[in-house]
């Protein structure tokens, strides 16, 4: 749920471009990335041996993604700083990356759709990034290849099928999976020709959705 965290707070720095750096949205973004913190407390909290240092990792680089994402400079003072959208790129990464390496509990539950959401967080964040300016895509400080749009919506379709056939007779998993596809449905439509300049874009609606989305995904696989 900390890499979910991540691409959220991705999210929330290029509405703050989108919105005109909207207080609420401001609110919102911190209160996320306190939250974040709080997970990484509490990794803190409960690591042993080797554990340690990687847990002061994840302190590290929360700490660097929440310094940049607060701070936008299209949003605050009307201007594309690549480094800002770089660096807002490299620190996401960073934690997303931490996260993979880590090792799940052992009779951790529904883990398969906590990855679906860190899936649909990633493809939000640069739904957004793309929407505030050309260049804040991916990309930009990461050396990485523009997201395909398509095959990402195809694999998010492909999955949540999947996992609706899985957990058809876990009714609480099954009511959350109704959830999610019912604001994917919403979206997905815009993703297919997200890469196309004249395409018509929903930023909020997607940044609304994929929040409601990861919030009850977040309910369900907490402990």
């Amino acid at each position: 749920m900390l890499e979910a965290d991540a691409w959220r707070a991705r999210m929330g720095f290029h509405l703050l471009s989108i919105r005109g750096d909207n207080p609420e949205d401001r609110a919102a973004l911190r209160q996320l990335l306190e939250a974040g913190e709080g997970r990484v407390a509490e990794l803190k909290s409960q690591a042993e041996g080797d554990e340690v240092s990687q847990a002061n990792a994840f302190g590290q680089a929360w700490n660097d993604l929440s310094r940049r994402a607060m701070d936008n400079p299209l949003a605050s003072l009307g201007y594309a700083d690549y480094g800002a959208m770089s660096e807002m790129n490299t620190t996401t990464l960073a934690v997303a990356e931490l996260a993979e390496q880590a090792q799940s509990a052992p009779d951790a539950q529904y883990l398969d759709i906590a990855d679906l959401s860190v899936s649909m967080q990633r493809l939000a964040s640069e739904y957004l990034a793309l929407a505030a300016f050309p260049s804040a895509g991916l990309p930009t400080g990461t050396g990485l290849a523009p997201l395909d749009f398509a095959l990402e919506a195809k694999s998010i379709d492909d999955t949540l099928s999947r996992l609706k056939s899985r957990y058809a007779s876990d009714p609480q998993a099954n009511e959350v999976l109704a959830f999610v596809e019912q604001r994917w449905v919403f979206v997905r439509g815009t993703i297919p020709r997200m890469n196309e300049q004249d395409t018509n874009k929903v930023p909020y609606l997607f940044y609304r959705y994929a929040t409601q989305i990861a919030e009850r995904v977040d309910e369900l696989v907490a402990p």
